[in-house]
């Protein structure tokens, strides 16, 4: 019975370090790629062309998500001292910046359907294409 523990204590240490090693081989193989995206992302081999184009795509979508949390984020601070503004506050009440005028007359939000019959209205549109209703 002793024999047995030991054998499998022996097993698991084994199999330890074979995850390890594929664990390792994992990590090399995308250390691989990336100098391989480096070295070639301007002109890629023709076998990873597509890869590296969607690969710009997802750093430019990034990109354009951390510069959307960004203006999220401080949209709503004063500019001058970064304390907490309302919409429609005309000066900051921690320093008294003059708030741009964006804040002090935020602009209504167009339809997007028309109220009087439910046609979809398209950005800039003044009147309903179907019911010829102003839509503001």
């Amino acid at each position: 019975m002793a024999g047995t523990m030991k054998d499998q204590a022996e097993i698991n240490r084994l199999n330890k370090e074979i995850t390890n090693a594929e664990d390792k081989i994992s990590d090399l193989y995308g250390q691989i790629g990336f100098e391989m995206y480096k070295a070639y992302r301007d002109k890629p081999m023709p076998e990873i062309a597509e890869l590296v184009s969607e690969i710009r795509v997802l750093h430019q979508k990034i990109a354009d998500n951390k510069a959307a949390i960004h203006k999220i984020k401080t949209a709503d601070l004063c500019p001058q001292c970064g304390l907490k503004v309302r919409p429609g506050m005309a000066f900051c009440s921690g320093c008294g910046f003059k708030l741009p005028l964006q804040n002090q007359n935020p602009e209504p939000a167009k339809p997007a359907f028309c109220r009087f019959c439910g046609t979809p209205a398209i950005e800039g549109m003044a009147f309903c294409t179907k019911c010829g209703k102003k839509l503001n």
